[in-house]
This record gives C-alpha cells, structure tokens and sequence, in this order.
C-alpha cells in the first residue's frame, strides 16, 4: 500500500507541474515568432545594407533581382524571371555581373556592382574572398534558422515533415540526417549519395543525401573532409563517449566565435533533438580534436565540450546546457572549402 500512494503522490506531482511545462513553453512562442519576422535571407540583407560578400568562384544574382531561395529539386521547374536592365561592375577581374544580373567572384578583392533598373538604381560593394560563405551556405544557415524559429521546439512525430520528404512513405526512424539534408535541399544545394560523388573532384559545396550518421561520416572521411575547425555551414558529428560511438548525432554549425587559444563558441541547430529542432551553443576545444581517430585507433576518445559563461548566455531560444554530459565533438564535415 506505501507503494501505492507514493507513486498516487509523484502521479499527482507531475500533473501539477505539466501546466507551469506547457506555460514555460508557451511563453517563448512571442519569442520564436518575432525571430522569424525578423530572419532574413543574404539577398534581403545586402539590399538593405548596399553590401555583398561572395567565396571566391561563386556566383550568386544581385540582391535587387534575387529571386529567392529556391530549393535544389524544385529548380528545374522554377521559371527564372526575364530581367530587363543594365548591370555593371567596377572591376571585373574581382566581380563580373551577367546581363541576367548575376554575379560572379572572380579574384579577392572589391568593386562596385551598379544595377539600373525600372525602379531605379541599386549599388552594392561586393567583396571577394576565399574565406566568404559560399551562397548556397549562407542560404543554408537561413534554412536552418528559418526550420528552428518555425518549430518553435514543439514534439514532432517520428515521421514528420523531414522525414515523409526523405522517405516519401511512412518511416519511423532518427532524423537527425535527413534534417541537415532536408535543410541542405531546401537551400538550393544538391545533396549527394555517398558513391554518386566524384571524389577525385568534389565540388565546391558538398552534401551528402544518407540518412544515416555513419555514411554520412563515411563520406566526409572518403573526401578528407572530415576536420577539426568549425565553420558556419559544416555539419557537426558526436561521438558517444560513454560506449565509443563515434557517430551518434549529426547537427549542422550555424555560428562560431573564436574565443582563442583553439577554443571556439559553437552554435547549431540540429533536428531530433529530444523530438523536435533545437539550436545550442557551447564551447568546444580544437586542441582535444577527434576527427582523426578514424584512422588512428591508438587514440582516444577525448571530451572536448563545456558549458559557455553565464554571461554569455544571452539567447532565450537557444540551449546553454549540454545535451549530456558524455559525449564530444567527433568532427565536422568541411561542406564546402
């Protein structure tokens, strides 16, 4: 009978904390919305600040003519507006503009795209690097703010959304793959099978389209692309240290700030997170990197994450707490160079 009424008791305690749960929760929806009203692509962006930043090599359309993000495999079906005006270029041997209004990033440098149009005169300083997102990139952090804002951290089903896009049929299985890889074909990048790549000449940007954290490892690994620095747009890879699971999780980096010393601030946002999308931060420690241990059984496993300062725990929407306390940055796959 003590057995009963304690667990009558802890019944009773739960159901008197699930409202306080679902008001915390609901609490942040005003949050989550005004985020999202506010997230803009990189074409809204530079249109209003008159500025433009392309990897050296690509090429996207100039703000005042962008399109919008079209995802990978709807762009063969999407009719491209006819663009009547006049684009020019300061210098073409940094940037070059195409009469449909796309420009290219020639060489590191600056210049001064000018579009004439209908409704007027649009002018952007475009700067070349070799160290600038790649555009699909940008769209693709985009992609992934735009999915966690819209989620607002709500439970979703085994198979929701990510997962009846990548399966087409009712699957019920992780989908911390597919939803890097749902994000990457809703940016405008193509995700690959792991065998359909040339890996003798990658591309640029490179996804991988396996739904299993493995392969996608697996491919990364086979590209030498599997490293120890974060970048905004590389995918995340955990390794569970309590049993040496290299490849448990898979998110994708949407921030860094290097705090120095090899240790960087690192902001994701990764889907089957506790059911749902989730974006953390947390700080990570290059000097105990991982990513080699594929190749090097005689190393170990290190821990190489920690909570980031209270005081620097400034985002409501995002999670400061690690996940659990028992696994580690296993690498990150490079997606584009």
């Amino acid at each position: 009978m003590n057995v009963l009424r304690r667990l009558f008791l802890i019944l009773c305690a739960m159901i008197m904390l699930l409202p306080n749960a679902v008001m915390a929760a609901s609490e942040l929806d005003p949050l989550f919305d005004e985020a999202l009203a506010n997230l803009r692509t990189p074409a809204q962006i530079g249109e209003a600040n008159g500025t433009y930043a392309l990897h050296t090599g690509d090429s996207a359309y100039a703000p005042c003519v962008n399109p919008g993000i079209i995802p990978y495999d709807e762009q063969a079906e999407y009719a491209y507006p006819e663009m009547s005006g006049t684009f020019s270029s300061s210098d073409e041997s940094i940037v070059t503009i195409s009469e449909n209004g796309v420009m290219t990033g020639v060489a590191p440098g600056e210049a001064t795209v000018t579009c004439k149009l209908a409704d007027g005169t649009h002018t952007y300083t475009v700067t070349v690097g070799d160290d600038q997102l790649p555009e699909t990139i940008k769209n693709y952090v985009y992609v992934l703010n735009r999915e966690f804002y819209s989620v607002k951290r709500a439970r979703l089903p085994k198979y929701n959304q990510y997962a009846k896009w990548y399966y087409g049929r009712k699957k019920e299985v992780g989908w911390c793959a597919v939803f890097t890889i749902y994000c990457a074909n809703a940016s405008g990048n193509q995700p690959l099978g792991e065998k359909e790549v040339d890996t003798a000449n990658p591309n640029m940007v490179q996804f991988f389209r396996e739904g299993q954290v493995g392969n996608q490892y697996d491919g990364f690994w086979s590209l030498e692309r599997f490293v120890d620095v974060p970048k905004p747009g590389y995918t995340v890879i955990y390794a569970d240290m309590s049993n040496a699971y290299r490849t448990v999780h898979i998110g994708s980096v949407t921030d860094v700030k290097d705090m120095g010393d090899g240790v960087y601030a690192v902001t994701t946002v990764e889907g089957n997170m506790s059911n749902t999308v989730k974006s953390y931060c947390f700080l990570y420690d290059s000097k105990k990197a991982n990513n080699l241990i594929g190749v090097d059984d005689r190393n170990k496993l290190q821990y190489n994450m920690s909570e980031l300062p209270e005081e620097m725990q400034t985002d409501p929407l995002v999670q400061y707490t690690l996940h659990t306390d028992h696994w580690s940055v296993f690498g990150f796959g490079q997606t584009w160079k």
